[in-house]
């Protein structure tokens, strides 16, 4: 089981990728989920609950060509102000399974979006989080956050 953590203070100097406590040398980590959608595809309370999908690999230097996957296990990203979690454990890979945190706080029935996309080779950093927040009274809505 793989339990990996990618951490930044915000440059790429202070990125550091590690699974199972040791360090990986990695090109890539993407990690793109999607959920918290009705059958129009609009947003609607239930996050994983209602489905959805996840694709999560880490690409090393050594096989820059090779995507390897990171579940079933955990991913935690620390950046500055926000943290991450992404746990599935399910030895088939049940999306159904997946749960979520932010900062803390299990988000799994409000998560729409997970997008992370920190590439060495190509220069890009790109790490969101997007989330449904029902309200009984007022109007619902959705919070995007962006991490880097």
């Amino acid at each position: 089981m793989n339990h990996v953590v990618f951490r930044t203070g915000g440059d790429w100097d202070s990125t550091t990728l590690f699974n199972n406590d040791e360090e990986v040398m990695a090109v890539q980590l993407y990690v793109e989920l999607h959920a918290g959608r009705d059958i129009d595809g609009e947003p609607c309370k239930g996050g994983i609950g209602l489905g959805g999908e996840i694709s999560a690999f880490v690409r090393t230097q050594d096989e820059p060509d090779k995507e390897n996957g990171i579940f079933p296990g955990r991913l935690e990203l620390i950046c500055p102000g926000h943290t991450i979690g992404i746990e599935n454990t399910h030895p088939g890979f049940d999306f159904g399974f997946t749960r979520v945190w932010h900062n803390g706080v299990e988000v799994t029935d409000e998560v729409m979006d997970v997008v992370v996309d920190i590439n060495a080779a190509d220069n890009i950093v790109k790490v969101y989080l997007t989330l449904f927040k029902a309200h009984w009274l007022a109007a619902d809505e959705v919070a995007t956050y962006n991490i880097l």
